[in-house]
């Protein structure tokens, strides 16, 4: 019913096709689809990492799309390398599969929630220190560029890129549909999953990459946006009073794309902000909500 209503409001007054085609129907699509993608990586990195504060800005994801496509933007790689050359969703994708894999492989040795989150922070914390060097050494024209994409905007998104933007999303979530069963068993366990007769190595590689992609997706095109893929699983949860993913999956998916389409109104006013306002509220919740339990 929300979605509804904001969808009218998106298209609502527009007056002439040249507005609607240009300004209002991208950025609806940013927001909704982008929304969602988010919400649900950061569903996946949660029941994955049986973790309640992961998601692709805590562990370090979106730093790694950052620095992705601040080597495209502002290290020249555009007309250097074989990367560059391709864009910044690539760009923006291996870098966020990088800083995943190296999360991965230490999550085989650290087992503690705790520490694998630190392992995150401290990756995207190296990650943005390189984005800083680039910034400190680049020219003031491309810089001005790159900052402004580092604030975050779903009016970023441009009619012809639409296409590209939507199919990569949903290539990503077509992959984690395909790995619901998974995604229901993976809190309870590797070894529960294996007593269920899943591979866990294939579709903990699966939901990992997916997730990585459509936030990496996401960060390309509207720039870094933080929270929203922790605070949204968290606000489903507390709706439906489930874990069945078949349930929290599209319940992600709504509110995720509410919320981005309700920040996408606010003209001017960066993502990044907006989202650090709403989601930071909602990490102190499950913190002392988490320290209430172990005290009881």
């Amino acid at each position: 019913m929300i979605l509804l209503a904001l969808s009218v409001v998106v298209f609502y007054g527009a007056e002439d096709t040249f507005v609607l085609k240009y300004f209002r129907f991208p950025r609806f699509f940013a927001a909704l689809f982008g929304g969602a993608a988010l919400a649900v990586s950061g569903l996946t990195m949660q029941s994955v990492f049986r973790n309640p504060l992961a998601g692709p800005f805590v562990l370090g994801i979106s730093s790694g799309a950052s620095l992705g496509v601040a080597l495209v933007s502002l290290a020249g790689l555009s007309a250097t390398s074989f990367l560059g050359s391709l864009g910044i969703l690539p760009a923006a994708a291996i870098g966020a599969f990088a800083v995943m894999s190296i999360v991965f492989t230490c999550s085989r040795f650290i087992k503690d929630a705790a520490g694998l989150l630190i392992v995150g922070l401290m990756i995207g914390y190296i990650a943005d220190a390189v984005v800083s060097f680039l910034i400190f050494f680049s020219e003031e024209q491309t810089l001005h560029g790159f900052l402004a994409w580092g604030m975050g905007s779903f009016a970023r998104l441009t009619f012809e890129q639409i296409p590209l933007y939507t199919m990569a999303i949903l290539v990503g979530m077509g992959g984690l549909l395909y790995s619901i069963r998974y995604l229901n068993l993976a809190p309870l366990g590797d070894e529960f999953v294996r007593e269920h007769g899943m591979n866990v190595k294939k579709y903990k590689y699966l939901t990992l990459l997916a997730s990585s992609f459509i936030a990496a997706v996401v960060t390309a095109f509207c720039g870094p946006i933080a929270f929203l893929g922790i605070a949204v699983p968290h606000l489903a949860f507390g709706i439906f009073r489930t874990t069945n993913h078949r349930v929290l999956f599209p319940a992600c998916m709504l509110i995720g794309g509410d919320l981005a389409l309700a920040a996408s109104l606010l003209p001017q006013l960066p993502l990044q902000s907006f989202m650090s306002i709403v989601g930071a509220p909602v990490v102190l919740w499950v913190l002392l909500r988490a320290g209430r339990a172990r005290d009881a």
